[in-house]
């Protein structure tokens, strides 16, 4: 499969097909070193971006080199990933995709810090990478900060 990791609308850099992809193509493996969550979370202290993917029960994550690293985040995604039993990940085609489009997947956040901004311009854009589960319990503990808050107030 000819891939070309070029400049991106959605974030810097993205991976853009040269060919067709048919819905269900394996089109990249997400590589790198294994390393545990705490491992990365030294490694990239204070680091404004990292190319990591959780695998597993999260409590391992690659730290990913290769061309699947390039592939963006997108609310409207063209291709979806899924782990094998060695915590190998693929990006598989989720529908057809014409030559010249950017290969994107959901991120689906499920940690991290600050807001994670997304940037695809998709109509249905969430206007985050965190995953909805994620963001409905980041809404839950904003609010049960604010209530805790306003009640030292009270006293």
């Amino acid at each position: 499969m000819r891939l070309i990791v070029r400049s991106s609308a959605i974030h810097a850099a993205g991976v853009f097909t040269l060919e067709p992809i048919s819905k269900g193509t394996i089109v990249v493996e997400y590589t790198g070193t294994l390393m545990t969550h705490d491992d990365a979370d030294s490694l990239y202290n204070n680091r404004p971006y990292t190319y990591l993917f959780g695998v597993g029960d999260g409590t391992n994550v690659i730290d990913g080199y290769g061309m699947a690293m390039y592939l963006n985040h997108s609310c409207a995604p063209n291709c979806e990933t899924e782990e094998d039993e060695d915590e190998r990940i693929w990006i598989r085609a989720i529908r057809d995709i014409e030559p010249g489009e950017e290969l994107v997947y959901d991120y689906f956040l499920y940690d991290g810090e600050g807001d994670a901004p997304c940037t695809c311009g998709a109509e249905n854009c969430r206007g985050s990478m965190y995953s909805p589960k994620e963001l409905r319990k980041r809404r839950r503990l904003a609010r049960q900060q604010s209530g805790n808050i306003r009640q030292q107030v009270r006293h």
